[in-house]
């Protein structure tokens, strides 16, 4: 009896404690649930520039992380600089940021490349928002107007699964109004980003309820606190806005950056896709801190939604084979690599001079920036070149000064050329120029023309150069059109060293030019306005056919005389 007493308190006992084990039990998985819940994850890349090659992957990656509920953000610059992109201004790679997931877009300076319309007509058209929260209309005779929301919006706010909302503030660096062709922007300017973002966050907190705040920025972290967009160095102050926001995710300055500053995060993934950038929150009795901030290489990424990278490659490749049979064409043959820095720049300046030689303009040489990316020797076809030249800048034929191009071309900017005449190059006179029209008419942040200020003060209204059967005959396509003239293999050499053509420090000394040898084309269009001459070859033709003309009026007349000579001796 006593036994089966002592069995039965064993029983009870055992009974007892594991209820007591699965009482902790099921208490501690509600406490990791509880934890798991409170964590938010953030992922965004930046300055994408159109490298649809690596969207499948990433796309991939980040729809597989948005299904276990985080929230996904663009940092702005993603579509302008493939052909595979430029060719429907932008609405590929949107249509693959939809199949991914993403919740934002903020604006870059390069969205504004194709101009006003073609962004409002993006945006509305998208199942994305686009944001720009200091974007505001601006007239040079009224100055500042409202915030423009016909086409941006100021931030995002997502309540997620687990009852925590996240707000999201996207901005652009005030400058970038400076690295946008001037004539696209001139009905919008970007505002100061700091007193904006720390507004919009207290509105976020306060009136909107948002546990975490975070920033989608186009700009570097520095010029986001301090205004001081030159450096990619760590930021030394943040200028208060740890007070505001609970991280920032950068861009533009195309570098790998992670920072904490003040308990701060600043991340910002490099570019054309190398990075995504990742930071996860945890948000305790309305607390957050960041426990995660970090770049994942593209290398990296693995755990893939296979469907969603399904689709955006069958995206990629019906959008590419519209252009396949262009974007595959061989351009040329080069014997040697031209670099981004020089090489390219000065073969561009090399084909703009002869497309405004070919159309009638006596220049006296040709100017233009750096290239995106580098062209190696051998086969070089359209889609090469279109990396390498990305933008659609177009060329004016202006009248400046010498003190304009010698600030340029030997002071401060170090732009490249092609000088076409010898003539020496003096501060104080005037001089034509065939220039790219981001060159030309470029202003700084108060909007007045900083590099050619002298060709909107001369005598000389600028006038583009164009082609029949073009609606915009950028510096990409001329330069393809003198490429595909030459035949077979040119000499690299021509733009690998320095010449009298493209040696900058000679300008201010005449020279005399070595002839090149490049063949100029038909059916250019010579554009309206005033010209300064005709070349060479054509003042030659003109005096041939002069010659002709006279030497056949005196033949006739002589014939004339001689007949009526002979029929009075007749008489």
């Amino acid at each position: 009896m006593t036994n089966k007493k002592t069995f039965v308190s064993i029983m009870l006992i055992a009974v007892l404690v594991l209820s007591v084990l699965c009482v902790l039990g099921f208490a501690t998985q509600s406490t990791v649930a509880q934890a798991a819940t409170n964590t938010v994850d953030v992922y965004a890349i930046n300055d994408f520039h159109g490298e649809v090659s690596k969207m499948p992957r990433i796309a991939g990656y980040l729809a597989k992380r948005k299904s276990e509920g985080a929230i996904i953000l663009n940092s702005g610059d993603m579509f302008q600089g493939s052909m595979e992109s430029n060719s429907n201004f932008g609405k590929l790679l949107t249509d693959c940021m939809q199949e991914a997931g993403f919740d934002e877009m903020t604006y870059g300076n390069h969205e504004f490349d194709w101009g006003m319309d073609n962004l409002r007509n993006l945006a509305a058209n998208s199942g994305i928002p686009f944001l720009g929260a200091n974007i505001y209309n601006w007239s040079r005779d009224g100055g500042w107007g409202d915030f423009a929301d016909d086409f941006a919006d100021e931030y995002i706010i997502k309540e997620l699964d687990n009852g925590i909302k996240v707000g999201v503030i996207g901005v652009i660096g005030d400058d970038q109004i400076t690295s946008i062709c001037a004539p696209l922007v001139q009905t919008v300017g970007f505002k100061d980003p700091l007193p904006i973002i720390k507004d919009l966050a207290t509105e976020l907190r306060n009136e909107q309820d948002c546990d975490i705040v975070v920033v989608s920025a186009h700009d570097g972290p520095q010029d986001i606190v301090d205004g001081d967009g030159g450096t990619f160095a760590q930021p030394t102050t943040t200028a208060g806005l740890e007070d505001y926001v609970d991280g920032v995710f950068c861009a533009h300055t195309h570098s790998q950056q992670c920072y904490l500053v003040n308990g701060l995060p600043f991340l910002q993934g490099k570019s054309e896709g190398g990075f995504v950038s990742h930071m996860r929150f945890s948000v305790d009795n309305g607390n957050v801190s960041v426990q995660t901030y970090e770049n994942i290489s593209y290398n990296s990424l693995s755990d893939v939604d296979t469907q969603v990278q399904s689709s955006v490659q069958s995206l990629i490749d019906n959008s590419n084979a519209a252009i396949e049979q262009e974007r595959n064409q061989v351009v040329v043959t080069l014997d040697k690599t031209l670099n981004s820095s020089n090489g390219i720049p000065r073969l561009v300046c090399n084909a703009i001079a002869a497309a405004a030689q070919e159309r009638g303009y006596t220049i006296d040489l040709a100017i233009t920036n750096v290239a995106r990316n580098s062209l190696s020797a051998g086969d070089v076809t359209y889609s090469q070149l279109y990396n390498a030249l990305p933008f659609d800048n177009t060329v004016y034929i202006a009248k400046v000064s010498g003190k304009d191009i010698i600030n340029e071309l030997v002071k401060y900017s170090g732009q490249s050329m092609w000088r076409v005449s010898g003539r020496r190059i003096s501060e104080n006179e005037y001089y034509y120029a065939a220039i790219i029209d981001y060159l030309l008419f470029h202003q700084n942040s108060r909007r007045n023309y900083n590099y050619f200020p002298s060709a909107f003060t001369s005598d000389f209204e600028p006038i583009p150069i164009t082609k029949q059967g073009e609606q915009v005959y950028n510096y990409r396509l001329i330069t393809r059109d003198f490429l595909t003239k030459q035949a077979g293999m040119i000499d690299a050499s021509l733009y690998t060293t320095l010449s009298v053509h493209t040696d900058p420090s000679q300008l201010q000394t005449a020279v005399n030019l070595p002839i090149v040898p490049y063949q100029f084309g038909t059916g250019g269009e010579t554009p309206g306005g005033a010209q300064r001459g005709l070349p060479v070859y054509a003042i030659v033709l003109i005096v041939v056919g002069a010659v002709l003309v006279v030497g056949a009026a005196v033949a006739v007349v002589v014939i004339v005389v001689c007949k009526r000579k002979k029929s009075s001796s007749q008489e």
